[in-house]
This record gives C-alpha cells, structure tokens and sequence, in this order.
C-alpha cells in the first residue's frame, strides 16, 4: 500500500475524482472523549485501509462489483452478527469493493436493526457511524464519512411510520478500481449492532 506524498498532491488531484484528500501515512491519534463506542473518531477509520485489515466475516468482507444494465444496484455486504472487531480497524465492519474499473460509485452504511418493530425512542437511540476510500494510482483516498443517529419519519397520507438507518457517505466518486467502505451501528451508542456497508452503482433506467 501506497500513500501519496504531499508533492505530487496537484498531480495526483488531476488524476481521480475524490471527496478528500488522500491519507497521511501516519493517521494521527484520537483521544476518547467517552466511553461509548460511536465516539470512536475518523481516525479510527483512517486505519481501515491497511494491508492488515480482515477482510472475511465476522470483521469484513470483500465483493465483486457487477454493473447493471439499465438500473441500480447495490454491491454491499452485512455483518454475520455485531462482534466485528479487529486490531487493525476497531469496531468497524469493513466491505471492500473490487471491480469497479472507475465506474461512479455512492457508498453507504445501514445498520440492521434487531427486530422490524423499531419504535420512534429506539430509532433516534442508534448511533451509525461510517467511512469510505478509494483507491487509485496506488494511494487511497478519502471519500468522506457520516456519523449520525436513526431518523424517524412520521407516518404519511400513504405509508407508515418508518425509521431510515441508510445513510450515503460523501457524495460518492468516480475514477477508482476499488473502494472500502467501514460501519458501525450502536444501540443506545453502547451496543453495537448489525451492519450492512458497500456501493449504489448503475446508470439508472435507460
């Protein structure tokens, strides 16, 4: 793995879309400013993208992208169950994306919620945490992070009450042959749950 050096930051900004910058070698550290696990800070993330990172359930996963004609498609995969957990990347499941050839992709992170009955309290009490890079020219790129909580959305004229824990990271990119996306998902941002991370790719209808 390559990081690229500050010299040929204009060069390398010529070459790929991105949201952010590409990675220090050296991430700097974060202090815990609480003892819950949704105040781990994008630093955290930052490590992620490190040859070391298991990519293999419970702690990750790695997926072949495989465009669509005509539509979407989401390319992602989701947790077995809440105990991913590793060294090289702490309470954050990992999904990398290969095959993507520069195609546009939108990562996003969602938590999966323990039951389908999800009150209004219970919605806005899970903490959802991600990030996402992509890599080109041999350096990996920030695309962004989100860190939020469920939002509930009042029953309407034609649907019901629902809780959305789908949330997209940065505005998503172009220009890169893989992307790794990280999640975390905390009840009472304490318990971590399951997660589901990846890509939106596709053209839409025709």
């Amino acid at each position: 793995m390559r990081f690229i050096p500050s010299a040929a930051l204009v060069f390398a900004a010529s070459l790929v879309t991105a949201c952010g910058g590409p990675l220090d070698e050296q991430a700097p550290g974060a202090d815990v400013v609480d003892e819950s696990i949704a105040s781990q800070e994008q630093g955290v993330d930052e490590s992620c993208v490190g040859s070391t990172v298991v990519l293999a359930q419970p702690d990750g996963a790695s997926v072949a992208a495989v465009f669509p004609h005509c539509s979407y498609a989401d390319i992602s995969a989701a947790s077995n169950d809440s105990t991913y957990d590793q060294p090289a990347c702490p309470h954050r499941f990992v999904t990398e994306i290969t095959g993507l050839n520069g195609g546009y992709a939108q990562p996003f992170v969602e938590v999966i919620p323990a039951s389908s009955n999800v009150t209004e309290s219970a919605c806005k009490g899970v903490a959802i945490t991600g990030a996402a890079f992509g890599y080109a020219n041999g350096v990996w790129w920030g695309l962004g992070s989100v860190s939020t909580t469920g939002t509930w959305y009042p029953a309407g004229p034609f649907f019901p009450a629902f809780c959305g824990l789908r949330f997209n990271i940065g505005s998503g990119g172009s220009g890169y042959s893989k992307i790794r996306v990280t999640g975390l998902g905390a009840a009472l941002g304490v318990f971590k749950t399951r997660v589901r991370t990846g890509v939106r790719i596709g053209n839409g209808p025709c």
